[in-house]
């Protein structure tokens, strides 16, 4: 955080750029640090204990031999950073490349959920702010397309009666069924929350991504003036989102799994409130009043 936050650390610069540029996001980790571009990695910079980050950009990504810019693989001092903020553009175009042959679009939308909410000119007016995106920790057991924190408009005086939000997002009819469908993603999220002690932390997770996100100004909100500290309560139901984008409306796919029984068991669930989002109008804006459960999607089939 210092060297990304202070005006002489090695890492400000980055960070800089990423304010710039709204093709990038920036999230930390535990001991690393990923800015994203189209939902894949563009470095990756993990924490040294003698001192600098290693420095990584996966070559695989470079489906048509475009010759990589010479990059230091650790960064030491600001002449290292700036070698890699002058390789962006050409790994940018690597990426585009290699996306164009092995599409990722869940992984894309799902970034640009997260600049919608979060860094966008309307990002203050919505009720969710993305956390993180690509979730995996293996201590807990845990893996999510997107964390999000819910802030309610009508309640942002303070900070305590934030929500959990742990998102899911389906791009197109072919991902809403199989080993990564609808109903295997709530049976192992059902698992996740019944665990207590697991819930707890990453909900502490959360609120240290919010708190870090928002203190090196990648959240754009109206702050309350009172000063305020974002916590999500365990006794608090987290709500399960599901993102479904571009369904088919003449696919009866999605209708047969929504009036499936054993989804329908979740509905009034002890561990989570299921909800789909359905967008306002066009856009990725996250409201509340976007967010409907099961017999409010389902209700969407009988009009």
């Amino acid at each position: 955080m210092s060297d990304l936050k202070n005006e002489t650390g090695l890492l400000h610069p980055l960070l800089e750029w990423v304010k710039q540029d709204n093709t990038l996001m920036l999230f930390i980790r535990n001991g690393y640090v990923n800015i994203y571009y189209r939902g894949g990695n563009l470095l990756r910079l993990t924490h040294k204990t003698n001192g600098g980050y290693n420095s990584f950009f996966d070559p695989r990504y470079n489906k048509s031999q475009i010759p990589l810019p010479k990059l230091p693989t650790t960064l030491r001092n600001l002449k290292d950073v700036a070698a890699w903020l002058a390789g962006f553009p050409t790994l940018k175009q690597i990426m585009d490349i290699s996306f164009s042959i092995h599409n990722k679009p869940e992984r894309e939308f799902q970034q640009l959920i997260a600049r919608e909410n979060n860094c966008s000119p309307i990002s203050g007016e919505t009720e969710y702010f993305i956390t993180d995106i690509e979730f995996s920790d293996s201590s807990i057991g845990a893996r999510f397309d997107l964390l999000a924190i819910r802030w309610l408009a009508a309640e942002r005086k303070n900070g305590r009666n934030c929500k959990a939000a742990l998102i899911e997002m389906k791009y197109g009819d072919n991902a809403l069924s199989g080993a990564a469908g609808l109903f295997k993603h709530i049976q192992d999220i059902n698992v996740f929350l019944s665990d207590v002690n697991r819930y707890k932390s990453l909900l502490q997770t959360m609120e240290t991504q919010f708190e870090q996100l928002d203190d090196l100004g990648l959240l754009q909100f109206e702050h309350p003036t009172n000063g305020f500290k974002v916590t999500v309560g365990s006794e608090c139901k987290p709500e399960v989102i599901f993102v479904l984008a571009n369904h088919n409306p003449r696919s009866s796919k999605l209708r047969a799994i929504l009036d499936d029984s054993r989804i329908k068991e979740y509905e009034q669930s002890m561990h989570f409130d299921l909800k789909f989002f359905v967008a306002n109008f066009a856009g990725y804006g996250f409201h509340s009043a976007c967010m409907l459960p099961l017999s409010g999607i389902r209700q969407l089939f009988l009009r």
